[in-house]
């Protein structure tokens, strides 16, 4: 099944020594690679650009401020050629992360992705200082944007809570139920939403009002 791996692109955060090494790696990888057979550019043309940025690289250790301008007109060439050659061999590995590594190209890291957040769990429902109230708190949920909960003071017909509008909430602490008659059964669920979903309810939890 093909996947979304690909080679990387973008190469503004190596160090001049990594983009020297790097393209040294990448020209050996793929000579005689069987997956590459006509690379673009061509790996001589690179070699070019590789031999010369690794030479005006050695000259700037002498700290001349127009070496370091030639270096650095170097750099950017050879970063450009790169993009271009790591974009053929994304082209031909259509995915296959084998093929790209065989490529000495370093594989670009997937933006983590964004789930239907879980359900949130160790819900607890307290007594506050005031009659009539009851605090909710729950485990807070990795990757939630909200939290969704609904309450029942009361059971339908066939012995189910009848639960009251939808409630929501930025927070998985200090959410107030009220107002609650004294004495009476709360029972309350909670889920948490963001932007790929909501997740399933909790199981509930009670606790008689004061």
């Amino acid at each position: 099944m093909q996947n979304n791996r690909q080679a990387n692109l973008g190469f503004k955060r190596f160090s001049d020594d990594a983009l020297a090494t790097l393209g040294v790696t990448v020209i050996t990888a793929m000579a005689d690679n069987p997956h590459f057979g006509t690379p673009v550019p061509a790996l001589e043309d690179v070699q070019i650009l590789v031999d010369d940025f690794r030479e005006k690289l050695a000259s700037t250790r002498r700290g001349s401020p127009l070496n370091t301008s030639e270096k650095n007109h170097s750099r950017q060439i050879l970063e450009g050629e790169l993009k271009k050659l790591a974009f053929y061999v994304n082209t031909v590995a259509d995915g296959a992360l084998h093929v790209i590594l065989s490529s000495g190209f370093p594989v670009r890291q997937s933006r983590t992705s964004v789930d239907i957040p879980a359900i949130p769990e160790r819900l607890r429902l307290m007594d506050t200082s005031q009659s009539g109230q009851l605090r909710l708190d729950f485990n807070a949920v990795k990757g939630a944007w909200e939290y969704e909960y609904r309450y029942a003071t009361s059971l339908d017909e066939q012995g189910e809570p009848d639960w009251e509008q939808l409630f929501t909430s930025t927070s998985s602490r200090n959410n107030v139920l009220a107002p609650l008659e004294p004495g009476i059964i709360c029972r309350v669920k909670v889920r948490s939403r963001n932007g790929k979903g909501v997740s399933d309810w909790s199981e509930p939890i009670s606790r008689m009002a004061r």
